[in-house]
C-alpha cells in the first residue's frame, strides 16, 4: 500500500524541462520560472538540501506586495554566472532558481548517481518515490505555489523521473549541435569534467569507450561524441516508455521568443502571467548560434567531423 503524502495534490502534472546543457535550457526556464503558479529548486535549497522548510523564504522575496527580482539584459550568460560576477551581495542573497545536484544526490540516496548516471532502465524504489514526492510537495506548499517545475541537463533520466512523476509534462530543449559543442567547450564546468574523457556513466558499450579513447585528445570531438550519446539515450527512453515529449528548439526561441514561450505555456497548461510578460519585456535575447567565437574557433574540417559524429 502506497504511503500517504501530505500536499499530494500539489504534485499533479509537474513540469520537467531537460536538454543536453548549453542548449537554451537556462534562458527558457528562467522566463518560465517567473510564473506565479510555479515552485522551483532554489539556491537556498542547495545549501540546505534536507530542509524543505527553507522554502518559506521565497515568501519573503516574492509575494503579492513585492518581488525582489533583478532584471538583466540577457547576452547568453546564465543567471548564476551573472550573479557570481555581480558586486552587489543582495543579488546573491535573493531567493533564486538554480540548477544543482547536491540536493538531488541527497534526496535520491546512495543507490542513484543522479549527477553523472544516465540511469537507463532504472526506476525509483517505492521508498525513494515516497520520500522524493513528499519532499517536493512540501517545497511547493512552503513556497506558496500551485505546481512544480524542474530543470535538468545532461542525461534525460526519463525512466527514473517518470517512475516518480507518472503524469509529468516533459519538455526537451534542443539546439544545433555545432553551437552546442562550442558552448560546452567555453564553460568552466566542462574544462574539468568532459573535455578529455567521458563524463556521464552507465550507458557506453566497450566499443564506444574505445572510440572515445581515440577522440579524447580533441576536445571538440570528444564533446560531440558525448552530445551524441545524450541524444541517443533520450530517444531510447522516449521510445521505450512511449512518452509524449514536447520537443522545442533553441533556434525557434531566438527567432520569436514571445510566441515560443506562449506556445510552451499552453502545452504546460499554464495560464497567462503578467510576471512572465514583464520579465520578457526586460531581457534581450541574443542568437548565440550566429556569433563568431575567437575563444573557440572551429575549422570547416572540425565542423564536418562534429556533424559526422552526431549523425551516426
Amino acid at each position: 500500500m502506497a504511503a500517504t503524502i501530505k500536499y499530494e495534490a500539489l504534485l499533479q502534472k509537474p513540469i520537467i524541462l531537460f536538454g543536453s546543457g548549453r542548449s537554451g535550457t537556462t534562458i527558457i526556464s528562467e522566463i518560465l520560472f517567473q510564473h506565479e503558479d510555479l515552485a522551483w529548486h532554489s539556491n537556498y535549497q542547495e545549501i540546505f538540501p534536507r530542509f524543505p522548510q527553507i522554502n518559506f523564504l521565497r515568501r519573503l522575496f516574492d509575494n503579492s506586495w513585492w518581488r525582489m527580482v533583478k532584471f538583466w539584459n540577457f547576452v547568453g550568460v546564465s543567471k548564476n554566472t551573472r550573479q557570481k560576477k555581480s558586486k552587489q551581495l543582495i543579488n546573491l542573497a535573493i531567493f533564486n532558481p538554480i540548477e544543482r545536484y547536491n540536493f538531488w544526490e541527497k534526496i535520491t540516496g546512495p543507490r542513484i548517481d543522479f549527477s553523472r548516471g544516465f540511469l537507463l532502465d532504472t526506476k525509483a524504489t517505492e521508498e525513494e518515490r515516497t520520500y522524493i514526492r513528499s519532499f517536493l510537495a512540501k517545497q511547493v506548499k512552503y513556497q506558496g505555489r500551485k505546481r512544480l517545475i524542474m530543470k535538468f541537463t545532461g542525461p534525460a533520466r526519463l525512466e527514473y523521473l517518470h517512475s516518480i512523476f507518472p503524469d509529468a509534462i516533459f519538455v526537451n530543449i534542443v539546439r544545433e549541435p555545432i553551437a552546442t559543442v562550442r558552448s560546452w567547450l567555453e564553460v568552466g564546468f566542462w574544462q574539468t569534467k568532459g573535455i578529455n574523457r567521458l563524463w556521464w556513466v552507465g550507458a557506453y558499450s566497450s566499443e564506444e569507450e574505445a572510440e572515445a579513447e581515440k577522440l579524447k585528445n580533441d576536445p571538440a570531438l570528444i564533446t560531440a561524441f558525448q552530445y551524441r550519446k545524450l541524444m541517443e539515450t533520450t530517444a531510447y527512453e522516449i521510445e521505450k516508455l512511449g512518452l509524449q515529449v514536447y520537443e522545442s528548439h533553441y533556434e525557434d526561441f531566438v527567432k520569436d521568443p514571445h510566441t515560443f514561450i506562449y506556445k510552451l505555456m499552453e502545452y504546460m497548461q499554464l495560464p497567462l502571467s503578467r510576471h512572465v510578460e514583464a520579465y520578457m519585456q526586460n531581457i534581450f535575447v541574443a542568437n548565440r548560434n550566429e556569433r563568431t567565437s575567437k575563444k573557440t574557433p572551429f575549422s570547416d574540417e572540425t565542423k564536418k567531423r562534429i556533424l559526422e559524429i552526431v549523425s551516426v
